[in-house]
């Protein structure tokens, strides 16, 4: 309710002229009218301060709601984001399995020559993906192409993560021997 028309329907209801003239007939008095009137504006006063106070609470509580309705919506932006990474991701998957992901990511590092081993461990499904895991075994990898090779690994086109890292270096010489258990996430055809 807005000032102006509490305002008017004060006016209305009160009509200060008649309820004034009712007090001034019935002391006789005259010299009461201003008495009246200031008794009648102090009421409307109050009555308007009351009115805006109530307003500006209300206010207040809707501004503390607005920031936490954008906090909510910043949170649920950054959750769908990541979703929809995640399905981009694993709708591009262009490997077959995750021997052919692993190949095809080692291909243009220079570590083909340094890949041990290379054994597929399980496969599991769940809500329309599938997760196929492997554990590579690269050995003599100097640090360089270790940070290399976690770079191509997170910056992949499909969805592929490492489940388990294990890192040996030997004092014999400056490398290290990588065991890795990657995983291949795609979406179930």
């Amino acid at each position: 309710m807005n000032i102006r028309a509490f305002i008017e329907n004060l006016n209305e209801d009160l009509n200060i002229r008649q309820l004034i003239g009712k007090i001034a007939r019935k002391t006789g008095r005259r010299n009461l009218l201003p008495a009246a009137s200031a008794l009648v504006l102090l009421v409307l006063a109050l009555s308007l301060w009351a009115a805006v106070g109530a307003e500006s609470r209300r206010l207040a509580s809707d501004k503390k709601l607005e920031v936490r309705f954008e906090r909510v919506i910043g949170q649920y932006n950054t959750l769908k984001a990541a979703r929809d990474e995640f399905a981009r991701r694993a709708a591009l998957s262009p490997a077959q399995g995750i021997l052919k992901a692993v190949g095809d990511l080692v291909a243009g590092t220079g570590l083909k020559g340094k890949m041990a081993t290379i054994k597929p461990l399980d496969t599991t499904r769940i809500n329309g993906f599938t997760s196929e895991r492997a554990q590579v075994t690269f050995s003599v990898v100097n640090l360089n192409e270790m940070v290399n090779l976690l770079y191509r690994i997170e910056n992949a086109p499909m969805l592929l993560s490492i489940r388990r890292a294990e890192f040996r270096s030997s004092f014999a010489a400056p490398a290290l021997d990588i065991n890795l258990v990657l995983a291949l996430t795609r979406r179930k055809k």
